[in-house]
């Protein structure tokens, strides 16, 4: 039997996704530096931050109230990111919906990191020229 499978429309669906997402980023030899090291995350603080990120953009939740851009500006002052990244982050992203979610809001999740990856860089690269 060939279940189909569940969107990100669901609270639920959306932070089992993240967590997913998380572990394939912490055991990435590029990126997980980024994460551990350099930014020096702590997951507990983490991890319900950026689930309601992604609850908010794609089912309108109010809980976010933070402003990504100063966070990554730090790190990216600290160890520029490169495209790399950018590019590792984003297969990782894709890897993770791709056989486990499917449907409209889950594609509006593959549209929106897509965007946030090209908007940070962008957005990045900019701030370092002015520097």
């Amino acid at each position: 039997m060939n279940r189909a499978l569940p969107d990100l429309d669901e609270p639920g669906q959306i932070d089992t996704f993240v967590d997913r997402f998380y572990e394939r980023v912490l055991q990435d030899p590029d990126l997980a530096p980024l994460f551990l090291d350099v930014a020096a995350i702590r997951l507990a603080d983490h991890l319900p931050r950026i689930k309601a990120y992604w609850r908010k953009m794609l089912l309108g939740e109010k809980t976010y109230r933070r402003h990504m851009m100063e966070k990554h500006r730090a790190l990216d002052h600290r160890r520029p990111l490169q495209e790399s990244h950018y590019d590792r982050w984003l297969l990782l992203f894709e890897a993770t919906l791709d056989g486990s979610h499917a449907g409209p809001v889950s594609d509006r999740a593959r549209t929106l990191a897509r965007r946030v990856a090209r908007n940070m860089r962008r957005n990045l690269e900019e701030g370092r020229q002015r520097s």
